[in-house]
């Protein structure tokens, strides 16, 4: 016996399996349609960006140069660092009913044998710098430092006063050595070597800048092979922006490796920042000398120059301006306006580059001059002579 269903239930039956199946359908693709949207968010809202390269980091200044380093610097070379105290006894004539200064000798001495006329001293005092440089208690300084001086003391840095006495100078290239009166031991400055110094080297300047002993400074070195500034003679000077100031002269120029490099000499004063020193190379020849006891020479020729030719002009060497009597340029035939063209097989092209030449050949060394006179070309033959330096007993 069949049963006979009522199509409006088949029908709701059917409706109703397909209703769940469409629900189960919906619920299986929910989650990836949710997941792969929210991906898409994410890649709108962070996108992606390449890695970064990687960057070398730039070493601190602690790294390259500790910040002790110049404490320790300044702890080395303070012992060796001296404040140089000088006197200089200036006389003058002081009549007992007037006083001119134009009085002839034979009126002041006139005046002495009367008892009409006294002397006054007048003690100017002043301040430098220097440093020990053998253990005997030999001092190297500026020349201008003691320059007429009646009296030096060396101040140290534990405080005791030495007396001190010069014994060499040499005023073309500013330098002096002293010695102190008292026996040694004492400790001295280790020297480096100042022809193979560059710009942007670490520099420490030592010294009594303005009479304040013990003073340190730091900087750079500026440049090498300075010239052409009118301070001496022979010029080669290393700049420095350690600061230097008055009473500095004749203080150490030191390395990173607490090594002199230079002695401070001179400032620029209408800069700032801008010192000369003079390389410890020329003045290591100087003391050197005069400490193994042989006579400290320097080329001479005996001639004064008095400007490098103008570039317009065309033409290359330098103006003789004075000539000295008897010395070898006169003897030779130099004569005033000539113009030295070339010395040996070196062309000139300034004043300094001449005297560097001839200070550097040695003594008694004959040189070839082409000289330009009125338009005729000669080469004169000269001997270089030693220029006497003044070494005290």
């Amino acid at each position: 016996m069949r049963i006979r269903k009522n199509p409006e239930t088949l029908f709701r039956g059917r409706h109703l399996r397909r209703g769940m199946l469409l629900a189960v359908m919906i619920g299986m693709c929910a989650g990836p349609l949710t997941s792969c949207r929210e991906a898409a968010d994410r890649e709108v809202e962070a996108p992606a960006s390449p890695p970064a390269e990687p960057t070398q980091a730039v070493p601190a200044v602690e790294d390259l140069v500790p910040r002790t380093r110049f404490a320790e610097i300044a702890k080395t070379v303070g012992p060796v660092v001296v404040q140089l105290k000088t006197v200089q006894e200036v006389r003058e004539h002081w009549y007992s009913f007037h006083r001119h200064s134009s009085e002839s000798l034979l009126k002041s001495m006139l005046m002495r044998l009367l008892g009409l006329s006294k002397e006054l001293v007048i003690r100017q005092e002043g301040v430098g710098s220097g440093f020990i440089v053998h253990p005997a208690g030999y001092i190297l300084t500026n020349f201008h430092v003691v320059n007429h001086a009646n009296e030096i003391q060396a101040v140290f840095s534990d405080g005791r006063e030495i007396g001190a006495q010069i014994v060499a100078e040499e005023p073309r290239t500013d330098l002096a050595l002293l010695r102190l009166q008292e026996k040694g031991p004492f400790p001295t400055a280790v020297l480096g070597d100042s022809d193979h110094l560059e710009s942007g080297e670490w520099a420490m300047a030592a010294g009594s800048p303005l009479g304040l002993a013990q003073t340190f400074t730091v900087g750079v070195i500026s440049a090498t092979g300075r010239s052409h500034l009118g301070i001496a003679s022979r010029e080669n000077f290393i700049q420095t922006d350690a600061s230097i100031n008055y009473g500095n002269s004749g203080g150490p120029l030191l390395n990173i490796n607490a090594e002199v490099v230079g002695i401070n000499t001179a400032i620029m004063p209408t800069g700032h920042g801008i010192g000369f020193a003079i390389p410890i190379n020329m003045a290591r020849q100087f003391f050197k000398s005069v400490l193994e006891a042989q006579p400290v020479q320097s080329a001479w020729l005996g001639l004064e120059v008095k400007r490098s030719v103008a570039r317009h002009e065309n033409r290359s060497g330098v103006i003789v301006r004075s000539v000295e009597w008897k010395s070898p340029a006169w003897t030779s035939g130099l004569r005033p306006e000539d113009r030295v063209i070339r010395v040996d097989d070196t062309d000139i092209s300034d004043a300094n580059q001449l005297k560097q030449i001839i200070a550097n050949g040695g003594i008694g060394v004959e040189r070839t001059l082409t000289v330009d006179r009125s338009g005729i070309i000669k080469e004169v033959p000269i001997r270089t002579a030693e220029w006497p330096l003044r070494v005290f007993p």
